[in-house]
C-alpha cells in the first residue's frame, strides 16, 4: 500500500506522518513481528534500492518512509517507478512518500506516485481565516487562550509558517505573551508604513526603535518583507488575480496596502528593494559602521 502525504504546509504534514507512523506500530506491535525503516533522498540514493527487501526475510509488516523522492536522479527515480505497482499490491509493505512543496505536477516520478497512491493529502498554506482557527484550536490544545489582537500580532508577523507559530504558542505556554511584544510590533509596522509612504518621515520612528534596542538588520529585514507585500499587491493589481495572489496575506494588511502600492509603482519598488538590499550588505560587511546605513536609508531623497 502506497501513502502521498505533500506540499508546503510541511508543519501539519510531518503532524500527519507522526500520527501514521504511530498507528502503525500500535497495530503491529513492537518487535520482530515489524519494520520501521526511513530513507531521506536528499541524503543519497543508495537506500532507496532495499526498500521493500527486507518484510519478508524479517518481519510480518513493514512501514517504510520515504522522503524528498523528488531529489533523486534518473536511476533512483527509475528504480521506484518500476516497484511502485508492486509496492501498491503488496499486503505486508506500507510505503509512505512525503514531500514538501515540490513542483508535484511537473515531476514525472511525483506524478507517478500520486497515481499510484491508494490515498494522497495535499497540505497548502493556510489561509488567515483558517490560521487563526488553527491557532485557537492548536492554543486550546495546550491550555492557552489566545485573544483577537494576539492572533492578529502573531499572524501578520509569521503568516502561515506553522512552525513558528507553534514556537510562540509554546513561548506563550511558559508564561511569554504576545500583548507584551503587540506595542513592539506596531513600533515596527510604524516605521514600516512611514518608510513606504514618504521615507524621510520614518526617521522619527526609527529613532525610536533604535533607541529601544532594535538591531539595524531586523528592521531592514522588515521593510524587506513590507516590500515583498507591496510587490505582490502590485502584481495582483496589475494582473486582475489580486484575491488570488493574496489569499495568504491577512485582509487589512492587502486593504491598506492597495493604494501604496498603485501610487509607488514597479519602478519606484524596485528601486526601494535595491536601496535596502545596498544598506543591509553595507551594514553586514562593516562598509560603514551601525546604525548608519539604515539612517542614510530612510533620509534619501
Amino acid at each position: 500500500m502506497i501513502y502521498f502525504l505533500f506540499g508546503p504546509d510541511t508543519y501539519s504534514s510531518r503532524k500527519k506522518l507522526g500520527e501514521m507512523i504511530a498507528a502503525f506500530q500500535k497495530k503491529v506491535g513492537d518487535g520482530a513481528a515489524s519494520g520501521l525503516a526511513k530513507v531521506d533522498c536528499g541524503d543519497g540514493p543508495d537506500e532507496i534500492f532495499s526498500v521493500g527487501r527486507t518484510a519478508s526475510l524479517f518481519s510480518k509488516k513493514e512501514l517504510v518512509v520515504i522522503e524528498q523522492a523528488s531529489a533523486l536522479g534518473a536511476t533512483g527515480a527509475s528504480y521506484i517507478e518500476g516497484q511502485l505497482l508492486r509496492w501498491a499490491d503488496d499486503p505486508t509493505l506500507t510505503v509512505i512518500f512525503w514531500e514538501g512543496d515540490a513542483a508535484i505536477k511537473k515531476h514525472p516520478l511525483l506524478v507517478n506516485i500520486r497515481k499510484a497512491a491508494s490515498k494522497s493529502q495535499e497540505f497548502p498554506l493556510l489561509s488567515p481565516a483558517l490560521l487563526g482557527r488553527w491557532l485557537l484550536r492548536e492554543a486550546a490544545g495546550r491550555g492557552l487562550e489566545i485573544h483577537a489582537e494576539e492572533q492578529r500580532v502573531l499572524i501578520r508577523t509569521f503568516g502561515s509558517d506553522l512552525w513558528a507559530l507553534s514556537s510562540e504558542l509554546e513561548k506563550v505556554r511558559h508564561g511569554w505573551s504576545p500583548r507584551e511584544a503587540s506595542a513592539t510590533a506596531t513600533q515596527v509596522w510604524d516605521f514600516t508604513d512611514a518608510f513606504l509612504e514618504h521615507r524621510r518621515r520614518s526617521f522619527l520612528p526609527l529613532a525610536r526603535l533604535l533607541g529601544a534596542g532594535f538591531e539595524p538588520v531586523q528592521l531592514l529585514a522588515a521593510l524587506g518583507g513590507s516590500l515583498r507585500t507591496l510587490a505582490l499587491i502590485w502584481k495582483g493589481l496589475e494582473s486582475e488575480k489580486l484575491k488570488a495572489l493574496t489569499a495568504r496575506l491577512y485582509p487589512f494588511v492587502v486593504r491598506k496596502n492597495i493604494e501604496i502600492a498603485r501610487r509607488l509603482g514597479p519602478e519606484t519598488l524596485r528601486e526601494r528593494f535595491a536601496d535596502v538590499v545596498d544598506a543591509d550588505a553595507a551594514l553586514k560587511i562593516g562598509r560603514l559602521p551601525s546604525p548608519l546605513p539604515l539612517v542614510k536609508l530612510v533620509l534619501r531623497q
